[in-house]
């Protein structure tokens, strides 16, 4: 073939892809975008995974589950979920079951088709599960470069990829840098790689991306770090591992990278716990999209702060360790928390309220704060504790509090709200749409799909919870142990608890009495009411 036919065979090759005659996508099928796996993670030694035929990443976690994450854009993803040592599919799951996924064993593979981002759990066999997240396309990635960008590869701040060379001053400095930048809300731009680094301080007007494969690290010994507070029950020191500074405002932590926590290595070997996101006295906040995972204490702390919103994450906590929530809403305002998936051994999704004296507050800046105007949306909860819970901690009013259109993979409790320390009141609250598919495990002595009770654990009284409404509850499992609602006294009852379209197991059409809902566990209660 002579050299100008060559080129003319190129020329014309390269028309065509230009033209999208070929490599393009099929109309009406789903871009998807992998992510590469980190230096310092494994992949799986149980699942391979293919999106459209394009590999994904499975990346081995727990003993309890893997996780693999992909973006798509809009359309069919056919999903391949290999079993790695051939054994034959002979039973799965996949949730949330309100989606109602079909799917089809051929041999060793799992295949099903989704038709939007979503978040799933799948079970194959008798494996550890495996978390999907898939995630809509990233539409806002900004570019590595440009006016306004301060990219931590580059200089000056020219961070390498290594998770023994620490990035703390070089990533600090650029964040500085971005809250200075005199154009606008500069961008923080973390590209694919390991960084390790200690303390972090978010400051105004500024955003933190994490790119696709990024991973901020935690890492180093107590003596390393800042000291914020004191776990007393725990007999462990707590540090505010990347935290806004008080008053900021305007900030975004956004991207598809991974801020890891690595608490089971520093509660283990350091005895040092750490808040992964600690969102302090500040107006403005926004987290979206990125995997949080093996936090050393309450992984995402919103505390005395107004106007946040927490969207897209991923919170990929542990089973074997304890005091490792997911997002705890702290005395703050106006919060909305939608479409994520939380996995922990303690309560993925809460709210709470304290007072300064309680230990790991003693250093919260501001002034305690009513809690109101908290939404939890389009959620998915795994949890050996409550699925969605308000308290324990009531130490300040708590009121429009709603839970919607959310699935409790599994917990030992659906949803509850533990009145345990304070005196202050719960008021208007409302869980709307909840699917609770599992109820496995026990928490105290509870095994149940809710739970509405004042523990007094202080021996200061406690407050009241009031106008409270449970609506389009779907319990596919009701647990073992009866419903509870307890108030103290006769004087501090639980009032105003309304029951509406809950569908239990075993019953056709939507429960019409306590006793069919199985919130049969009552004391000092006053104007209870259940309504198909």
């Amino acid at each position: 073939m002579s050299f100008n036919l060559i080129n003319r065979v190129i020329l014309v090759l390269l028309a065509m892809i230009s033209t999208h005659q070929i490599f393009a996508i099929p109309p009406g099928i789903a871009k998807i975008l992998s992510y590469p796996v980190p230096s310092i993670y494994k992949t799986s030694s149980f699942f391979e995974l293919k999106v459209n035929g394009v590999e994904v990443p499975v990346i081995d976690y727990t003993d309890k589950y893997d996780y693999a994450q992909l973006s798509m854009s809009k359309g069919k993803a056919e999903f391949t979920l290999s079993v790695k040592n051939g054994d034959q599919v002979a039973a799965f799951n996949i949730s949330p079951k309100k989606y109602s996924i079909a799917g089809v064993r051929e041999g060793n593979k799992l295949k099903f088709t989704i038709h939007k981002d979503e978040y799933l759990i799948v079970k194959v066999n008798q494996l550890r599960e495996l978390v999907i997240a898939a995630d809509a396309e990233e539409l806002n990635k900004p570019s590595p470069s440009g006016q306004g960008v301060f990219n931590v590869a580059s200089g000056p701040y020219t961070v390498v990829d290594s998770h023994t060379e620490l990035a703390t001053e070089a990533i600090q400095k650029a964040i500085d840098d971005a809250s200075a930048y005199k154009g606008g809300k500069g961008i923080v731009y973390v590209p694919a790689g390991v960084y390790p680094v200690r303390n972090l301080k978010l400051k105004s007007n500024m955003s933190l991306y994490l790119e696709g494969g990024a991973v901020l690290l935690f890492s180093g010994q107590e003596k390393d770090f800042k000291i914020s507070a004191r776990k007393a029950s725990q007999n462990r020191n707590i540090t505010w591992w990347i935290a806004t500074d008080s008053g900021a405002h305007d900030i975004k932590v956004f991207g598809r990278g991974t801020l890891d926590g690595n608490g089971k290595y520093s509660t283990e070997k350091n005895n040092l716990g750490n808040h992964i996101l600690a969102i302090m006295h500040t107006e403005r906040f926004e987290l979206d999209g990125p995997v949080i995972r093996d936090s050393g204490a309450w992984a995402i702390i919103p505390t005395r702060s107004k106007k946040l919103v927490f969207q897209n994450f991923k919170l990929f906590n542990r089973f074997d360790m304890g005091e490792n929530d997911g997002i705890d809403v702290m005395e703050s305002q106006n919060v909305l928390v939608k479409h994520a998936i939380g996995i922990a051994l303690d309560d993925p999704f809460s709210t709470k309220t304290w007072t300064q004296n309680t230990d790991l507050c003693r250093n919260w800046p501001g002034k305690p704060m009513v809690q109101s105007g908290v939404v939890f949306k389009d959620c998915i909860s795994w949890t050996y504790c409550y699925g969605y819970k308000i308290g324990q901690g009531v130490m300040q009013d708590q009121r429009n509090i709603v839970f919607k259109n959310c699935v409790v993979y599994d917990a030992a409790v659906g949803i509850g709200i533990h009145h345990k320390w304070g005196t202050a009141s719960i008021k208007n609250v409302l869980f709307d749409g909840i699917d609770i598919e599992r109820l496995s495990y026990q928490n105290d002595d509870h095994r149940t799909w809710a739970i509405f009770f004042m523990q007094n654990g202080d021996k200061k009284g406690s407050g009241p919870i009031t106008d409270i409404l449970v609506k389009n509850v779907l319990v596919r499992d009701a647990g073992k142990s009866p419903g509870k609602i307890k108030g103290v006294s006769a004087a501090i009852p639980v009032s105003n608890l309304r029951f509406k379209n809950i569908s239990m197991p075993g019953i056709a059409g939507p429960a019409s009495s306590l006793q069919q809902v199985k919130m049969t566990d009552t004391m000092y209660v006053n104007h209870i009411q259940i309504k198909k």
